[in-house]
């Protein structure tokens, strides 16, 4: 799963079982050193060599390199003539590097080599070093085959049932927000919906509903696995829940309590009933007391007159509505929405954050997910996004505070390093589900891209100083462009700023003639002002320009010069 990995597999271009075999045994540390040497040898026949030609038929498979300890032994037993004992008694002492031991084995080797083969003792010698190195750091075939079998058959499930292979991956992770957070999003790389949970169609886990992904119930934090499957029994035994009150009236108070209902609720369990989730929230403690009292009057031995009827109605529940109805009550905020599926889902499912950002956000960013990994050594970047799972650690040089987070937009997410020096100048400006902007380099090693935060600010802070230019193009024969064009100077007026603005009227052929503004018409940005223009009738689409990338390290040279 990891990005160094994806990236060499692409590099290879896998085709066998043997080259993931391969691929499993090198990626670790020390043999990793070896990989540009196997990917040649695939590509090109004609740069393999081989230690000995005895140990052709040893090594063919991996292009002339040993990767596997069996490959040790197998040159032991061909070159000196080792049995597969004294083969695996040489495997150990090389990987321990017992060095009386190693000093026996040599001699044995030495001699075995020029008994069997005629081999002399320099060339011996030689073979012996050779297999010492990779012994050190070989990895054992058998171990390695069966990661190798198990990563194709769950790739294979991946490529070919992904919704079920997701759901289940989904489900294993059970518990680790963390986790379930980057499977959903690996869920949106894939083209695939994760549906918030619903107390009609969840079950307990994640569970493939046609081409979709439905939240289990039991995976909503707080929720927990007894007071799922109490709702997924009575909604099994009679029916689907017509609406919160109706599920309050069913299920036993002792396994739902009030936090389940609100957990419940502020995820959008209830949703399918139309009603707001604000609502439904503050009439919790009203339904949970009028349960109580029935429940008290049935142990008293007390029954409505309804209770007495043969057949009650279809819609009575058992809960009368809310005394007051709930027309009182104020919906929560898509802020609020979004915070409360963050925490308690480990994701958000309405609607995602940098959606107030639309259009800006993107204008700013000068490389999208992928190509920012794909990007060269020291390659600078300027990426937005959300940051989440903040880990602060202590560097082992001078023990200075560090810390690694994950920048989320849209489409993606990143694993990023803020070391201490950005750490100590920019770190106030993280915060976990906090909207910014992050100015660093790519740092291109062996195990694939890493990305190193120079600078990081709120975004909203940012926004204003790093839109150089914002193009209106207008429908000029649209009745409310007046509207607009009023609206505009209005938000003008009330913050100016240093974005330059203009006019483009959009006619047949796509032509659009611009007319720039006086430069006393210039524009302060604001996100949410920006988002009520540019969704305006009169509004045909948005140009923005943004000012050049420039990472403080750069200004301080450039004013030096």
């Amino acid at each position: 799963e990891s990005g160094g990995m994806q990236a060499l597999c692409r590099q290879l271009s896998i085709n066998s079982i043997e080259e993931i075999i391969a691929l499993i045994a090198l990626y670790r540390p020390g043999p990793m050193d070896l990989i540009p040497q196997y990917i040649r040898g695939k590509k090109d026949p004609a740069t393999v060599e081989y230690p000995h030609p005895l140990l052709e038929e040893v090594c063919r498979e991996t292009y002339g390199i040993m990767v596997y300890q069996e490959q040790v032994m197998e040159a032991a037993r061909r070159i000196a003539g080792y049995t597969l004992g004294g083969a695996d008694v040489l495997r150990r002492a090389m990987g321990k590097k017992n060095a009386e031991e190693m000093e026996q084995q040599r001699s044995v080797f030495v001699m075995g080599a020029l008994q069997t083969n005629r081999i002399m003792e320099k060339k011996a010698l030689e073979i012996f070093a050779l297999l010492e190195k990779f012994a050190g750091y070989g990895f054992n075939k058998s171990h390695s085959a069966a990661y190798a079998l198990l990563s194709y058959r769950t790739g294979y499930l991946k490529a070919n049932y992904p919704v079920q292979f997701m759901a289940a991956v989904l489900a294993n992770e059970l518990g680790n927000s963390e986790k379930v957070a980057h499977f959903v999003a690996e869920c949106g790389a894939m083209g695939l919906q994760v549906l918030g949970p619903d107390i009609n169609e969840s079950r307990e886990n994640f569970t493939p509903v046609g081409d979709k992904i439905r939240f289990g119930l039991g995976a909503i934090k707080g929720v927990g696995e007894a007071a799922a499957q109490k709702i997924i029994e009575e909604r099994e035994k009679n029916g689907p829940y017509k609406d919160f009150l109706d599920l309050t009236a069913r299920v036993d108070g002792r396994a739902i309590n009030k936090r389940v209902l609100e957990h419940l609720v502020k995820t959008g369990a209830f949703d399918f009933a139309g009603e707001k989730r604000g609502v439904l929230f503050a009439q919790i403690d009203e339904a949970l007391a009028s349960v109580a009292a029935r429940q008290r009057d049935v142990a008293a031995g007390q029954h409505s007159f309804l209770d007495t009827l043969e057949e009650a109605p279809a819609d009575v529940g058992g809960v009368p509505p809310p005394r007051n109805g709930s027309s009182r009550h104020a919906d929560f905020t898509s802020a609020e929405r979004l915070q409360f599926e963050k925490e308690l889902l480990g994701f958000y499912i309405s609607g995602h954050p940098m959606n107030a950002y639309a259009g800006l956000a993107e204008a700013i960013t000068t490389h999208s997910e992928e190509q920012v990994l794909a990007e060269g050594d020291r390659i600078e970047f300027r990426l937005c996004g959300m940051v989440s799972g903040i880990t602060k650690k202590l560097s082992r040089k001078d023990n200075r505070p560090w810390a690694f987070f994950t920048l989320a937009s849209k489409r993606a997410a990143l694993s990023v390093n803020m070391y201490a020096e950005a750490f100590e100048n920019h770190g106030k400006s993280l915060g976990e589900n906090q909207p910014v902007v992050i100015l660093g380099t790519v740092m291109r090693g062996t195990d694939g891209a890493r990305l190193n935060v120079k600078e990081c600010y709120p975004l909203d802070a940012y926004l204003p100083g790093a839109v150089r230019k914002v193009t209106w193009l207008l429908r000029p024969e649209h009745p409310e462009l007046p509207d607009f064009l009023q609206k505009l100077r209005a938000a003008i007026n009330a913050s100016g700023g240093e974005t330059r603005v203009e006019l483009a009227f959009v006619f047949a052929g796509r032509a659009a003639p611009i007319a720039e503004t006086a430069p006393s018409l210039n524009w302060r940005v604001s996100p949410a002002v920006f988002q009520e223009l540019r969704a305006h009738p009169a509004v045909a689409g948005t140009q923005i320009e943004a000012r050049r990338l420039e990472l403080k390290e750069q200004r301080r040279w450039s004013n030096r010069g």
